[in-house]
């Protein structure tokens, strides 16, 4: 790794500073999370926690004597490189090499469509935020907390000196808009600020306590030209997929980097440049273009000129999604009220996460819980504009500009044009299910799984496409002889066709599966999830957003337009709303005991008796032998 030297520390002031550095891990490893107690109850009952802490513990422990091998070997805490860039020391690679972390550093919200969705905006949906928090880790340092547009909706987790990259990343994820230039996608959501050298021990602690959302714009072991690093699924990778497994709530948005310009891999022409833990399977990687102020087609979207371009070496589409990373204009740190533009992944990825902020509300407002994050790659991935020469996903843009509000429209249709279930496949099982379409609208259907840890390789051989893939789902869509499949790149012999045309076919490489049909004719169709192989711990949840539908049309597992709860959460008594007859209605605990049998509809169901919590009420429908399951909080 070449590194020009620029700040040179001596022993005696490193080791106070990483003293001082060891009694603030102790004291500050935080557990604030905005998701009220029902919230995180579902949340924890899914999640890992005993596992979690340990990998919070295990990490925590590396990294403390990662600091006292610092000081040991005399290896400087800070850096720059040949673009004079500042890396921070995060820790060593195998090899016992220093490993720094560097920044990658009113348009965003227009080129995503978040302005149509947020406070004011054309949907009438009136997104702000509220409720969500987000964790917001940094190489450099932490946000300004005392800044006009931040209203006190920053929290520092250690202390550690403020930087202009985490201010400017924090404004575009929360920002008021006192500035109305710097209004951010989630401007009543709130932040906890953290330094990212301690950062793996961090996010297992912030999933174990319920932690539902994350952004992290900086990279991790830079390879500076080190060919056979790029793409490489790495200890790195495997260790962030392992936390995300055993948290399935939480949705980690990273950036792709900025060394596409800097003639790095120029054997590949801009491709093959992801690395370290942008390589992971369950985040979602985020690179940068350039402002599109009204999307009409592939046309509109322009490459930045740094934005790095996938894909993995066993080929899997990276970047996940593209947004608006060039010339943002946001909060500054000199004082209270500065301002500067910025461009980078480190940019596009606040865009990104701030609109999921959003859309995590307006699920959370439409059925009283929040998505998983397999949910939130699919209804984001599924639902993006085309972007590229190409119809479908590539190694520029991955599955596509976002579209927060095309993602909004299918969680407000869900149950009528759209569909979005959380779902779990068995040991050797199929999954089922049916829908219509009248044949006027384009059908996409997406799923997305959170696939466990893959098996990392070491760096002996350049672009060994060995799949990390473990768990290896299915997903096809057929009526009569025919079969639809889902998007898939393929590799040639010399793996250097990265400009091909995506082909439909079957995915063995992604933990993503989209199939798009721009015509299919009306009708019944049938949608089949597989499986390859035994699956690891003996199932698979997965997550399933279909847009598209016929209104009329519900699958058999899926009645959630035509009946509705309210209100949600509940205090003393709530109604059920029905477009067709109920017969009875049963609510049951989380654990499935039955408590209480209305046997039928009236006018107030008192639930004052019940216990503050989550409770399951089904709901029998007159001439359907499917009862339907809806989430009720009662308060």
């Amino acid at each position: 790794m070449s590194l020009i030297i620029y700040l040179q520390i001596t022993t005696a002031i490193k080791m106070k500073k990483i003293l001082s550095l060891i009694v603030i891990l102790i004291l500050t490893q935080s557990n604030l999370i905005a998701q009220n107690e029902n919230d995180r109850a579902l949340i924890l009952k899914q999640t890992n926690i005993k596992l979690l802490d340990s990998i919070s513990k295990k990490a925590n422990e590396h990294y403390i004597n990662f600091l006292k091998e610092t000081v040991k070997k005399g290896v400087n805490m800070e850096v720059s490189n040949s673009r004079n860039i500042k890396g921070y020391l995060s820790g060593f690679d195998i090899n016992g090499n220093p490993i720094y972390d560097f920044d990658d550093n009113v348009n965003v919200a227009i080129t995503s469509r978040v302005d149509r969705i947020w406070n004011g905006g054309s949907s009438g949906l009136n997104l702000n935020g509220d409720g969500i928090q987000i964790g917001h880790w940094e190489a450099g340092g932490l946000a300004l907390t005392t800044h006009q547009e931040f209203n006190g909706r920053v929290t520092h987790a250690e202390f550690e000196l403020v930087t202009s990259h985490a201010t400017h990343t924090a404004c575009t994820l929360i920002g008021t808009g006192v500035d109305n230039d710097a209004r951010g996608m989630a401007s009543s959501a709130t932040i906890v600020s953290r330094r990212s050298n301690n950062d793996e021990s961090e996010i297992a602690n912030f999933g174990a306590a319920g932690g539902i959302l994350s952004n992290h714009s900086y990279s991790t072991g830079n390879p500076n030209g080190d060919i056979p690093v790029y793409g490489v699924y790495t200890n790195n990778s495997k260790e962030w997929d392992e936390i995300l497994y055993n948290a399935p709530y939480l949705t980690l948005c990273k950036s792709a980097g900025n060394d596409r310009n800097d003639g790095e891999n120029t054997v590949d022409n801009g491709y093959d440049l992801i690395y370290t833990v942008s390589t992971s399977k369950n985040l979602i990687t985020v690179g940068a273009v350039n402002d599109v102020s009204a999307y009409s087609g592939p046309q509109s979207i322009t490459q930045s000129a740094f934005s790095n371009w996938g894909p993995t070496d066993d080929w899997r589409i990276k970047p996940d999604i593209i947004a608006n990373g060039v010339s943002v204009y946001s909060a500054d740190d000199d004082s209270d009220t500065d301002y500067t533009t910025k461009s980078g992944t480190s940019m596009s990825t606040p865009s990104v996460t701030g609109a999921i902020a959003l859309l995590q509300q307006h699920y959370h407002n439409e059925n009283g819980v929040y998505m998983k994050a397999a949910t939130v790659k699919a209804l984001l991935l599924g639902t993006t504009d085309e972007a590229g020469a190409n119809d479908g996903p590539d190694f520029q843009n991955g599955w596509g500009l976002l579209n927060a509000e095309r993602a909004a429209e299918v969680i407000s249709n869900n149950g009528s044009t759209s569909r979005i279930n959380e779902l779990s496949l068995s040991n050797g099982t199929t999954y089922t299910t049916t829908f219509e379409v009248d044949g006027t609208l384009p059908l996409a259907l997406t799923i997305v799984w959170t696939d466990p840890s893959g098996n990392p390789l070491i760096f002996a051989t350049t672009d060994d496409q060995t799949p990390m893939l473990i768990n290896d789902l299915d997903v096809r869509i057929t009526k009569n002889a025919t079969v639809y499949s889902p998007w898939v790149m393929t590799p040639n012999n010399s793996t250097n066709n990265f400009t091909d045309a995506a082909t439909k076919g079957d995915n063995f490489r992604d933990n993503v599966e989209r199939i798009d049909v721009s015509n299919l004719t009306s009708g019944i169709y049938t949608v089949t999830v597989t499986h390859k192989g035994n699956l690891i711990n003996g199932s698979q949840d997965f997550s399933m957003v279909i847009n598209g539908l016929l209104d009329s049309s519900l699958g058999i597992e899926d009645y959630q337009k035509s009946i509705s709860i309210y209100p949600n959460p509940a205090k003393k008594s709530f109604r059920v709303y029905s477009k067709t007859p109920v017969e009875s209605i049963t609510i049951y605990d989380i654990v499935g005991n039955r408590l209480i049998t209305y046997k039928e509809n009236e006018e107030q169901l008192y639930v004052g008796n019940l216990v503050s919590g989550i409770y399951l009420v089904s709901i029998k429908q007159k001439n359907n032998s499917v009862n339907v399951i809806k989430r009720l909080i009662v308060d």
